[in-house]
């Protein structure tokens, strides 16, 4: 009998306990949201603590408000031992936040090796193989534009000092992969930016929320720009023409089957500057037999455009820019176009192309740039008196001053731009004399457009 009663307590205990639970963890997790929120770390340190320990699934807020809790006590950590005891907490905590919610898509992983250099705590074979491990496993959460430089930047310098046997191809590999990591990042913000920009062209405004989704893409797009360029100086020694052709030709004979290979390294080849050199006509047209496509097309189109054939240039960067789906390379050829095949040339075509380019990408403000300079380079050519001819520069620099409304990027440059073509505006007292403020000017030249007059 004693036996039985012994053994129900022991489950009635259990049961209450298992009530008691969830209503602990609840009023805990309460608790520590608020001490978090209101940044008194030290007093939510304690209850955090506790939530890891008894209630690691309660919910993810234990995980996205401990990540700070934890990061002020590594600022403020008295000794480097103390410091490190709590990275490396940090780090199990960003386990145990995948661990307890999978797929979380926070890219916890790549937060590991960042708290490790951000806090010069262990070694860069340490925070390389922690971000080796998350590209491979988890890359479509590795979209931290600091930790794509920091993987690449790790595997050259291990090249450059001879360590695991790292070959040359391998550093260009690497540099491929991740220059399309960006390339695939970018483009996902530069279309979820062009869709707002078409929505400010039409008239409508955007919401709270919407334009500081347009910042953040902004800032982010220029974050992904930077590593690209801070890649290609970190490159920029090993990557040489006079290294590249001779190591391109000495595979090109075990390679021409391979369409990724031959791709790789026209693609190479042409961000070096190499496409002048005859290898880069073999490569592409090569690429082209074995696999037609938008870049094979575009490769061939710079080949010929070297070669001063600029008629089968267009007809290939036409092609190239009909096939490519992805609306930034598309732009980018037309934008090749506007400005290698056409450029002052012929500025009606060129004005077409760069349209073209803006059509397919709105935030390419270099594009606008380009227009702007294709208007100021036709003061002579349109209006009747000379006031109209030099009020061409109004048009110009309103032309200029769109490349930084849609790009944040190139506002300074916009800015500077648009300034100094109306310098070279009619001034003030011209305005005056000519009885011309506020009236409409139209250009009846290859622009075809019109200006109205600033009122005095």
């Amino acid at each position: 009998m004693k036996t039985k009663l012994t053994f129900l307590i022991v489950i009635l205990f259990g049961f209450y306990s298992s009530i008691a639970q969830p209503s602990d963890c609840a009023d805990r997790l309460s608790i520590f949201v608020e001490l978090a929120k209101s940044k008194n770390y030290t007093e939510a340190y304690e209850h955090l603590n506790y939530l890891r320990k008894s209630c690691p699934s309660q919910n993810a807020a234990i995980y996205l408000l401990g990540e700070p809790t934890l990061n002020y006590y590594i600022d403020n950590a008295k000794s480097t031992a103390d410091k490190e005891k709590h990275v490396r907490d940090l780090m199990k905590l960003f386990e145990e936040y995948d661990q307890y919610f999978p797929g979380n898509g926070k890219g916890n992983s790549v937060k590991r090796g960042l708290a490790l250099f951000d806090n010069n705590i262990g070694t860069p074979n340490e925070v390389f193989q922690i971000l080796d491990k998350s590209f491979k496993n988890d890359k479509a959460n590795f979209t931290n534009p600091k930790a794509l430089l920091l993987y690449f930047q790790i595997f050259v310098d291990d090249y450059e000092a001879g360590n695991k046997g790292i070959q040359l191809q391998e550093v260009f590999d690497m540099y491929d992969v991740i220059s399309d990591k960006l390339e695939e990042e970018a483009k996902v913000l530069s279309d979820a930016k062009d869709l707002l920009i078409e929505k400010q062209e039409s008239g409508e405004a955007l919401t709270t929320k919407e334009q500081k989704d347009y910042n953040r893409y902004e800032v982010n797009l220029e974050a992904f720009e930077t590593v690209g360029t801070s890649m290609d100086a970190k490159i920029e020694l090993l990557a040489t023409c006079d290294r590249l052709v001779p190591f391109f030709s000495k595979g090109f004979d075990e390679k021409k089957g391979d369409a990724e290979w031959l791709r790789r390294a026209a693609q190479r080849l042409d961000r070096k500057g190499c496409s002048s050199d005859p290898f880069f006509a073999k490569i592409s047209d090569a690429l082209h037999l074995l696999n037609p496509t938008a870049e094979s097309a575009y490769n061939l189109g710079v080949s010929f455009y070297n070669k001063k054939n600029t008629a089968k240039a267009l007809e290939y960067f036409n092609q190239a820019a009909e096939l490519h789906t992805d609306k930034n390379k598309k732009a980018n050829v037309y934008y090749t176009i506007a400005t290698n095949i056409y450029g002052n040339g012929n500025k009606t075509q060129a004005r077409a192309y760069a349209e073209k380019a803006l059509a397919a990408r709105p935030s390419m403000g270099r594009a606008y740039l380009f227009i702007a300079q294709l208007y100021a380079n036709s003061v002579n050519d349109c209006g009747v008196t000379p006031f109209e001819k030099r009020a061409v520069n109004w048009l110009a620099a309103q032309t200029a001053r769109k490349a930084g409304q849609v790009d944040s990027s190139l506002k300074a440059t916009a800015d500077q731009t648009a300034a100094s073509y109306e310098q070279r505006a009619p001034s003030r007292q011209d305005i005056f004399q000519e009885n011309m403020a506020g009236q409409t000017i139209s250009f009846k030249c290859w622009i075809g457009k019109s200006v109205t007059v600033p009122s005095l």
